[in-house]
């Protein structure tokens, strides 16, 4: 008897150990400017302005033990619209081009969870870039890995355990347009891609 409960109770270790993550982020979403030489108007600078975004992330501990986890996670983040300058000349032009952005991503996550929650993780990460000039549109989606921590407080509580925590994630990749300009629509988006999110991320582990 002794040794059927004992082995119940290895067979529930798993099922104790799973748990998931439900969280949304917000914050400051930057992305990368370039320069080229134009001939008609000269040097020429591609600015998009910093934009404010929101997301959403579900994960799933696959392993649990003590004040750690390792974590599975899937996030989506809906369209933002950033306003592109153009500085050429001395003079800078806005409001005539835009950029929008969504994403979406997969990734693994090392999280600390025992008072101070602290975690570093990697996505692979799609970004869906459309730009519109004059009327015009394209659109690109990139693929790319990021890295992401972020460190906060998680809360204790005896079922539903919530945190919140300061959030930075980079792209460990970029498209760089040389001063010849893009050589087409697809280089010129991927050049003014996101290159840096900071921000508040909170939510419930259960």
């Amino acid at each position: 008897m002794k040794r059927f409960v004992g082995m119940l109770s290895l067979a529930a270790l798993p099922l104790a150990a799973q748990s998931w993550e439900v969280g949304a982020f917000v914050g400051q979403q930057s992305y990368k400017s370039f320069s080229y030489q134009d001939v008609t108007i000269g040097h020429t600078e591609v600015k998009p302005d910093s934009k404010t975004v929101g997301a959403l992330r579900l994960g799933y501990s696959l392993v649990d033990v003590g004040p750690a986890l390792f974590q599975i996670n899937a996030a989506y983040q809906p369209k933002a619209s950033a306003d592109i300058k153009f500085n050429a000349m001395g003079i800078t032009l806005g409001g005539i081009t835009k950029l929008d952005h969504s994403a979406s991503s997969v990734g693994l996550a090392f999280i600390f969870k025992a008072g101070v929650s602290a975690s570093v993780g990697v996505d692979y990460r799609w970004d869906k870039l459309e730009g519109t000039f004059q009327n015009l549109s394209s659109s690109t989606t990139y693929g790319r890995p990021w890295a992401r921590a972020n460190i906060g407080f998680a809360f204790p509580t005896p079922l539903m355990k919530p945190f919140l925590g300061l959030e930075v994630a980079a792209p460990l990749a970029s498209t760089s347009v040389g001063n010849a300009g893009p050589a087409n629509d697809e280089e010129a988006l991927k050049g003014m891609a996101p290159k840096l999110q900071i921000g508040v991320y909170g939510g419930i582990r259960f």
